[in-house]
């Protein structure tokens, strides 16, 4: 007969399992570690949002800036020296005005012009009337292009803009898809760009020919940009002092006959003397506008920060290019533009468009260039420093922000927001962070 042995302590303590205590102090356990696991997931998942949100604000900031800089830099530039001479209120302050060039052709064709006549809004600059304001009418008779022309801002609040003629290709503001942003600013500029030609005129004593019929023949130098002249177009002839705007009838290969001229062809003023070159005015005289766009948010998940909107609307940073447009950045949720105007005292202070266009701080309008008078708005062809200041915001929200992440500091003053509080632009500020950056540029034409 087999004997069975006594079951040991130890054997029946294995087989008895764990009791409810143990197993109590084991699930304690686990759920201390995975709450621990799960609070480490979240911040770091929330370190990431912040982040990456900071990243994308200080690099969208950046390029903004960096390509306005570009821009506003060449405000008002044309080939050569920019200066038509120095003309000294007294005996100690020199003001020196820009050149201004003789146009010769009907129709300019400018995309954006300033103000028209009553401020009214007009859809291209195709000539300047006996009152100097911008007109769409055709010309019958040469006149001076005042560098007045060149630089155009204009100071928006939530309901209107200073002066009101903003260019008719811009939206309505409002807070909907596509629409302008309300409150930001507006600014246009001009400039001459590209490298232009050297050339021989038919007129053998004089280089300097601005007759109908006459030709110029192009004289590309290694390094020039390629010639792209075509009938029908401009063309903006220099001599480093003087420049006439004359229209080209024709084109042989590097040869441009000019096409009939306004009257008064006898106001071309190039002298022949100095390093002569032409320029193709239609298509690399840049007519540049900054102003801010609202586009829809694709994300499903965004929530709505417009009361006119459905869907959550970001504001964009647009570039517009002899109406052609650009999206540049996402994310500013405004934009502000200070002018440094030299008066005819000779002194720089800084002022808004809108002061500009009401003369605040006793304005007078400096010595214009020669066969210019002091037409509406002379203030502007005398700013010689922009600064732009662009409130730039992450983009997507950033959830469970602190009230001093939300807090930010735009022209001077310091604004603390919630997810409900109302932008100047009527959005939602939702929780985000937001930063100003700023572009501070001298123009270059009014530098030696």
């Amino acid at each position: 007969m087999t004997r069975l042995m006594p079951m040991t302590s130890f054997a029946r303590q294995r087989n008895s399992g764990f009791t409810l205590i143990e197993i109590m102090v084991a699930l304690a356990l686990g759920l201390l570690l995975s709450i621990g696991i799960i609070s480490l997931f979240g911040n770091t998942s929330r370190t990431n949002r912040l982040q990456n949100g900071l990243a994308r604000l200080q690099e969208n900031g950046r390029f903004a800036v960096t390509s306005m800089e570009t821009d506003l830099r060449m405000t008002s530039a044309q080939y050569c020296s920019n200066f038509a001479g120095s003309a000294t209120p007294g005996t100690v302050v020199p003001v020196l005005p820009l050149r201004a060039p003789v146009v010769l052709a009907p129709n300019l064709g400018l995309s954006d012009p300033g103000p028209g006549a009553g401020d009214a809004s007009l859809a291209t600059l195709n000539s300047i009337d006996s009152s100097g304001y911008p007109s769409t009418a055709a010309a019958t008779a040469g006149y001076i292009l005042s560098p007045r022309y060149f630089v155009q801002g204009y100071s928006c609040t939530t309901a209107s803009c200073t002066p009101n003629g903003i260019p008719s290709g811009l939206p309505a503001a409002g807070t909907s898809v596509d629409q302008r942003l309300k409150g930001s600013d507006v600014l246009t500029i001009r400039y001459q760009r590209g490298t232009g030609w050297p050339f021989l005129s038919s007129n053998a004593a004089a280089d300097a020919s601005c007759a109908t019929g006459a030709t110029l023949r192009l004289n590309a130098q290694t390094g020039d940009d390629p010639l792209n002249f075509s009938a029908g177009q401009l063309a903006l002839v220099t001599d480093c002092i003087n420049s006439s705007i004359v229209p080209v009838g024709s084109v042989a290969g590097n040869v441009l006959t000019l096409g009939n001229l306004t009257s008064g062809s006898g106001m071309c003023l190039n002298s022949g003397s100095h390093d002569m070159r032409v320029f193709n005015f239609t298509s690399d005289f840049s007519t540049v506008t900054y102003y801010v766009r609202l586009r829809e948010d694709k994300s499903p998940d965004a929530r709505p920060n417009s009361s006119t909107s459905a869907t959550r609307v970001i504001p964009v940073l647009m570039r517009r290019e002899n109406g052609a447009e650009q999206e540049l950045v996402q994310g500013v949720d405004q934009l502000t533009f200070r002018y440094g105007v030299q008066d005819a005292t000779g002194r720089t202070r800084f002022f808004s468009a809108a002061e500009i266009e009401a003369g605040a701080g006793g304005l007078q309008c400096a010595p214009p260039p020669d066969g210019v008078t002091n037409e509406p708005g002379c203030m502007w062809r005398s700013v010689r420093l922009i600064e732009a200041h662009l409130l730039v915001n992450t983009v997507d929200e950033i959830m469970n922000l602190d009230s001093i992440s939300r807090t930010y500091n735009f022209l001077g003053a310091q604004h603390a927001t919630t997810d409900a509080t109302l932008l100047p632009s009527g959005l939602k500020a939702g929780s985000m962070l937001r930063r100003e950056f700023i572009a501070y540029v001298s123009n270059r034409n009014y530098n030696f």
